[in-house]
């Protein structure tokens, strides 16, 4: 029993000290901290909470932005279950609600700029998203050849290195063994993020500051309409939802390809009958970042426990696989695309992340650069290379 006491000072009776001797056991307290602990709410206002205060910390002149979020939660997540035996578990719904808003806002800023982009680069993002995809796919094959390891924890790591949920689909539904998959995603997405990450940071730091004349659309008569936003989203889960089966595939955009290309397909008009598709950029901004939060600190509280047990029992070398396979298609596609396809450096930034599928770095990425042309060259990449990534993982199970 823990007693806590309370001083009742009455100066008109000139009674002090009366104390009230209130008993909480503590089994009670126990219960109470470990329901607060287990409360998905909680932590992920925990999370959030420490991910910005440290994410605007610089080192060096590099910020990681709302990217400390994620990490936090890896770290909140294993840290609970080795303590308290606490398994953190964010519901399904809670993810692919935070997921689609995010991509939701995300795209329909670029779809501003989105034809501009693909009259100046077209192909250009095609032929970027194949040789993203394509070197990851490559590194897999060699190290199916070069380690006797089990083939589907190897394939995992090719899906989790370009943090890619529709390859992991696509994976666990081929693979032999797919739970030996889900091992070797949860090892390798945390070094897939970081590279992504860093790659941002690192190039915010090398580029000039940028001295392009492009003007952002005046705001100032636009406004935000529920109903436009909720068919925008409607209209994505409902092409998310359409199966494309030939040729030994089974194809789906899935609810991110969906609602991203819903997004930039409608927001590219001002108006459809009477929907209004001319939305204020600082209010998507606002849903952009509550949402990309969300996502961030439900993703680190899933996998954190997943993710350090899974490094545990199969160690190192599949980790080593995943950052090879991560940085090697990321520094692939950085040299196509600036020296071959001479893809503008913002533009390409964005390209990148969207060729490896990943939506933690198109954070770094806009906190890095602050400009829709990131946004842009994300969303012109991403849905080739989801085609992609579906593509390669399947020739890859038959392969291996």
């Amino acid at each position: 029993m823990v007693p806590i006491f309370f001083m009742d000072k009455d100066l008109n009776t000139k009674q002090k000290g009366i104390g009230i001797n209130i008993q909480i056991p503590i089994e009670d307290m126990e219960a109470s901290l470990k329901s607060l602990l287990t409360n998905p709410f909680f932590l992920m206002a925990f999370s959030i909470f420490f991910g910005q205060y440290l994410g605007q910390k610089s080192v060096k002149n590099i910020k990681l932005g709302s990217s400390v979020t994620l990490f936090i939660g890896l770290f909140l997540s294993y840290i609970l279950n080795v303590l308290w035996d606490i398994k953190v578990e964010i519901n399904r719904d809670l993810f692919l609600l935070s997921l689609i808003g995010f991509i939701g806002s995300v795209g329909l800023i670029a779809s501003k700029n989105i034809r501009q982009t693909i009259k100046t680069y077209g192909y250009k993002f095609v032929i970027l998203s194949f040789f993203v995809t394509g070197t990851g796919a490559l590194l897999t094959f060699v190290f199916f050849n070069v380690f006797k390891e089990n083939s589907s924890s190897i394939l995992g790591t090719y899906v989790g290195a370009l943090t890619s949920s529709p390859g992991l689909a696509a994976a666990l539904e081929s693979a032999k063994e797919s739970s030996y998959v889900g091992i070797g995603y949860a090892i390798a997405y945390v070094p897939g993020v970081l590279v992504v990450v860093l790659f941002s940071q690192v190039m915010k730091l090398i580029l000039p500051k940028s001295s392009d004349s492009y003007e952002k659309e005046e705001d100032s008569k636009e406004g935000f309409s529920m109903m436009s936003f909720m068919f925008v989203i409607g209209l994505g889960v409902g092409l998310g939802t359409i199966k494309i089966a030939g040729f030994g595939l089974n194809f789906s955009l899935g609810l991110t390809g969906g609602v991203l290309i819903s997004a930039l397909f409608l927001g590219s008009f001002k108006k459809l009958g009477y929907l209004s598709f001319e939305f204020n950029t600082k209010q998507l901004n606002i849903i952009r970042d509550i949402s990309l939060n969300m996502f961030l600190a439900t993703v680190g509280l899933n996998y954190g426990q997943t993710a350090f047990e899974a490094l545990k029992t199969s160690g190192l070398p599949l980790l080593l696989m995943g950052l090879t396979t991560g940085l090697f298609s990321l520094l692939v596609g950085w040299f196509i695309g600036k020296y071959i396809l001479k893809i503008d450096d913002i533009y390409l930034i964005g390209g990148v992340c969207g060729g490896m599928t990943s939506t933690p770095g198109l954070a770094s990425a806009i906190d890095a650069f602050e400009e829709e042309k990131v946004v842009s060259g994300y969303g012109a990449t991403y849905p080739f290379a989801l085609i992609f990534m579906i593509l390669w993982t399947n020739l890859l199970t038959m392969g291996g």
